[in-house]
């Protein structure tokens, strides 16, 4: 038996802490997006038959050295593919004499090379990025603001070799924004073997009618070799434009296909919801809801696998296509539509799981909305084995502290992910360094370096017992009563409800609620039910003055929170009251505990001044008030709390005086 034990403890060190070479590669360093056009750099990819279990590619996108452009621009990053064909065109025609004709020519012969997408984007309104208003709540942003964006191209492995020509294409008509790309190649066993990679179609703009009538897109035939073990279609759609009623085909959903012998296999709406974006605040019409994208957003990326429903043995056609337009001028809106083709071998495990990452607690870019945090983490884990996943074991917390442990369970087939909120961890002992740790662990499981994953993170804000929460409505727009839009509550970790604004809501009023809450962790929402803040309407030509507010001030009337008005579907705000996340011990020399860490019992020791009032508050690392001494008129001594009934972890002592606090934290051991 501890054998067993030893050898099962060396297996999970293994793959807690196994880290796979990383190859670096960058293409653009800061490359200025200031018109119309493409910008070209080469990337020197590896050589040779490393396999990479994961290929990433980052576009980290930032405001041009003449300021951010404050307009939404497509901007598509693309492989330039050399196809070892040969063309030519002219570059010097003269004409040396007439009779006889004598002409001299000079010629470029240059290589054709085919473009495949490797991510496409759109840019943000850039309002607030290049300018400096610190009176403006929407003016979050300094000249040094960057967003990540990161694409996935395992599959594009047979073609990510050798130096290799990376366009970044911009469609913008004025200045603009920089862009930084990289590329990371982590060696390792991909899910399967890609065996090839070709465009169905041509990457491009087409209009509405040219893709319904397939006067483009005509479907293909394809005999697969006997090698082929899995087919898939990954598409990139992007409505835009405003043709007809509907103002198409940015702002109407349409449906798109990828049908196999003329049966539609895969249909989706090419639509995004654009209220809850990371970019935010921006100006401008942001959190609209558009076909497929959202100012400052990587636009949808549709998977189509299809192995379940081709015979791989006989000749298949393949077809996408969008449904039919009315006739009503919609028909000349466009869309951009790249759809690749992948083939692959045999899936390489049965039982592999993976975590793909942390969602919350993070600071990376996509999960601003949801952190920071002092509650439940989320993360997200995928299946990459040929057997359905049903169970697995989750393990997080702060790195090098004492780990949570959660069991899921669910059904996960090849390729699946999903995204599970944990129970609250085991916060104690987070540092300025800390960093949060989560891994996966599946019996069996045949591949473990894709198992744990870790994060930096930020901590909450820490709040007074007792504040104001403050808002002024809108203004009313036409018949449009916009303060009946808001709404505003505060739930406590557990998710109960401790506070809503239960009062009707009247146009251009301030509402202002003061709020009592005792030690722990909250979560304060505010809501706009149009999903557009409660700023005001420019594009419809309405002053600042219409806009709300909101905000939180101290007992003392200052203000010590602003959110932005321009927030689009609500604010999520987390906090934590009388006590940091990240533990520093406050007071003065006269209040210590000892012993620290404790076993049986805890001694407070406080001094005071004079004769006063005191409670003395025992709390665990939630927040949950355990045990509770008030003593009257008070001036120094010892307080003593029995322990032994407490469980090993970190805890906290809080004294209340009428005129001070004091608070520290410590360990209880087994």
């Amino acid at each position: 038996m501890n054998k067993f034990l030893c050898s099962f403890f060396v297996l999970i060190s293994s793959y807690l802490y196994s880290q796979s070479d990383t190859t670096h590669v960058q293409a653009h360093i800061d490359a200025q997006l200031t018109w119309y056009g493409n910008y070209d750099a080469i990337a020197p990819f590896p050589i040779g038959d490393t396999s990479f279990e994961k290929i990433l590619m980052d576009f980290t996108m930032g405001c041009a050295d003449g300021g951010c452009s404050h307009w939404d621009y497509t901007v598509s990053v693309y492989l330039m593919h050399p196809t070892g064909v040969l063309d030519s065109n002219i570059i010097v025609l003269d004409t040396l004499s007439l009779e006889p004709l004598d002409v001299d020519t000079t010629w470029n012969v240059y290589e054709v090379t085919e473009k495949f997408e490797l991510g496409r984007m759109i840019t943000p309104y850039g309002n607030y990025m290049d300018w400096n208003q610190p009176s403006d709540p929407n003016d979050l942003y300094d000249e040094n603001w960057e967003h990540s964006y990161v694409f996935d191209l395992t599959d594009f492995a047979p073609l990510l070799t050798d130096s290799a020509l990376i366009r970044v294409h911009y469609d913008g008509w004025s200045s603009g924004f920089s862009a930084t790309v990289n590329f990371d190649f982590i060696e390792g066993i991909p899910p399967r073997k890609v065996l090839s990679v070709e465009n169905i179609d041509p990457v491009g703009k087409y209009t509405y009618l040219s893709l319904s009538d397939d006067q483009n897109f005509q479907p293909i035939t394809k005999l697969f070799n006997e090698d082929v073990q899995g087919v898939a279609v990954k598409s990139y759609v992007s409505g835009h434009g405003h043709e007809g009623p509907q103002s198409c085909c940015e702002w109407v959903s349409k449906q798109h296909s990828i049908s196999i012998n003329g049966d539609d296999i895969y249909q989706w709406d090419v639509w995004k919801d654009c209220g809850m974006i990371p970019i935010y605040p921006q100006g401008g019409t942001w959190p609209f809801d558009r076909a497929g994208w959202c100012p400052g957003t990587e636009v949808d990326l549709q998977v189509s696998e299809l192995t379940e429903f081709i015979d791989l043995d006989s000749e298949v056609e393949l077809d996408y296509s969008v449904q039919a337009y009315t006739d009503n001028g919609e028909q000349a809106g466009t869309f951009i539509v790249s759809n690749t083709l992948f083939t692959y071998g045999n899936i390489n495990f049965e039982n592999d799981v993976e975590i793909v990452d942390i969602v919350k607690p993070t600071n990376k870019d996509n999960w601003t909305r949801m952190n920071p945090i002092c509650g439940n983490p989320m993360v997200k884990i995928r299946n990459r084995g040929s057997k359905f996943l049903t169970s697995a074991t989750i393990e997080y917390g702060i790195e090098g502290g004492t780990l949570s442990s959660y069991e899921w369970n669910g059904a996960l087939d090849f390729l699946e992910s999903t995204s599970i909120e944990l129970p609250v961890p085991n916060w104690s002992g987070v540092a300025e360094d800390s960093k949060f740790i989560a891994t996966v662990i599946l019996e069996d499981d045949q591949y473990l370096n894709n198992n744990s994953l870790t994060t930096d993170f930020d901590i909450p804000d820490v709040l007074p017992g007792t504040f104001v929460f403050e808002f002024r409505t809108q203004t009313n727009n036409g018949s449009t009563n916009r303060a009946s839009q808001s709404s505003f509550y505060i739930n406590d970790i557990n998710g109960n409800l401790v506070f809503e604004h239960t009062s009707s809501l009247q146009p251009y009023t301030w509402y202002k609620d003061t709020i009592y809450l005792p030690f722990g962790c909250y979560e304060l929402v505010f809501e706009d039910s149009a999903e557009d803040g409660v700023n005001e309407y420019w594009y419809n030509g309405e002053s600042s003055s219409a806009a709300g507010k909101v905000q939180i001030r101290n007992m003392n009337g200052d203000i010590i929170k602003k959110f932005p008005d321009d927030f689009g579907q609500q604010i999520d705000y987390r906090f934590t009251v009388e006590y940091p996340l990240r533990i520093e011990s406050k007071g003065i020399a006269t209040f210590d505990l000892y012993p620290n860490p404790a076993r049986d019992f805890l001694s407070v020791n406080l001094s005071l001044s004079s004769p006063q009032d005191v409670s003395f508050i025992l709390y665990n690392y939630l927040g949950d008030e355990l045990k509770r001494l008030d003593i009257c008129n008070f001036t120094v001594g010892t307080e003593s709390f029995n322990t032994q009934s407490l469980s090993s972890g970190m805890y906290f002592i809080k004294v209340i005086t009428p005129t001070q606090e004091f608070f520290d934290k410590f360990i209880i051991l087994d």
